[in-house]
């Protein structure tokens, strides 16, 4: 063992926890399958506008799928790839089994690390979902039955957006403009990242870090949250989700864990896609109390 960098850590083993795409070797048959079902469901999708815009960046962008039920609630989706990977289109083929229980679903886009800070993505993430909160009536939803999911990275800009001032961030904003939430294989402490190379094109240093980690905010919204991951995702991944889960209830936020047997960090995702999946049925009970 090499000297130790983080908890009883050393550089080797926290990568090793942290490397999703290493632990699971066969992760790219995922993605190649995601992205198969996102262009079958794009194809399908009627009520389906793409690329619609929250701001003037390249990728200040999302897809919005709407149900054929009048005003509808939304869930928004928030993809992952440690803030430097990937793109929305991987992952519209999550919005199905809302569709077809008469839920829109929003897929937002954000720019990637290193060319933005991760800070600049937080603050494109709360754009989105303000944009999403002030253009409901005319894009076809009901504004004040907004659900925020995300995974990965985009686990931890959902526990983030979640301590969020929005009357301190536009005045115009209600509270409480999110009314349910469920991080999915999130990252709450930042930290640990500073010592992989996971966390290179990020440029954090301890105090970035912490600015940036829901760990160490106060979570604002009384929203109820689930916390969800994969029952074989690694170590740090459940002390994660576990110490974020006592840190709400600390702060008298309605918050649960959910972790999906044989469930790995990229198959979790099928948990939130089958209309029978543990995950979904979570959000869509959450969405439509």
């Amino acid at each position: 063992m090499g000297d130790i960098v983080y908890l009883d850590y050393d550089a080797d083993t926290l990568f090793a926890e942290y490397d999703n795409r290493g632990k699971v070797p066969d992760f790219e048959t995922y993605i190649a399958d995601f992205n198969a079902r996102s262009d079958h469901l794009r194809a399908e999708a009627g009520n389906g506008r793409i690329d619609l815009t929250y701001g003037d960046g390249p990728r200040d962008r999302f897809d919005l799928f709407l149900p054929d039920a009048r005003n509808p609630p939304l869930h928004v989706f928030i993809h992952g790839g440690y803030w430097q990977w990937n793109d929305k289109e991987t992952y519209a083929f999550l919005a199905r089994p809302f569709l077809e229980a008469g839920i829109g679903f929003a897929n937002l886009e954000y720019s990637l690390c290193p060319e933005v800070t991760p800070a600049k993505i937080l603050d494109q993430v709360r754009r989105a979902i303000a944009h999403l909160w002030a253009h409901g009536v005319e894009l076809g939803y009901d504004r004040d039955r907004l659900q925020v999911s995300g995974h990965s990275a985009g686990g931890h800009l959902t526990g983030a957006v979640m301590t969020t001032d929005w009357p301190a961030f536009a005045p115009d904003l209600p509270a409480d403009i999110l009314k349910s939430a469920m991080p999915i294989s999130g990252i709450f402490d930042l930290e640990p990242i500073r010592y992989t190379p996971i966390g290179d094109p990020l440029g954090l240093d301890a105090a970035g870090a912490a600015a940036l980690s829901p760990m160490f905010q106060l979570p604002r919204a009384r929203a109820r949250t689930v916390i969800a991951l994969g029952s074989l995702e690694g170590r740090e991944f459940h002390r994660q989700a576990e110490a974020f889960a006592v840190h709400c209830r600390n702060h008298g936020a309605d918050t649960r864990i959910c972790s999906v047997p044989g469930g790995h960090h990229f198959s979790v995702l099928e948990s939130l896609a089958d209309p029978d999946g543990q995950l979904f049925r979570l959000a869509r009970d959450m969405i439509l109390d």
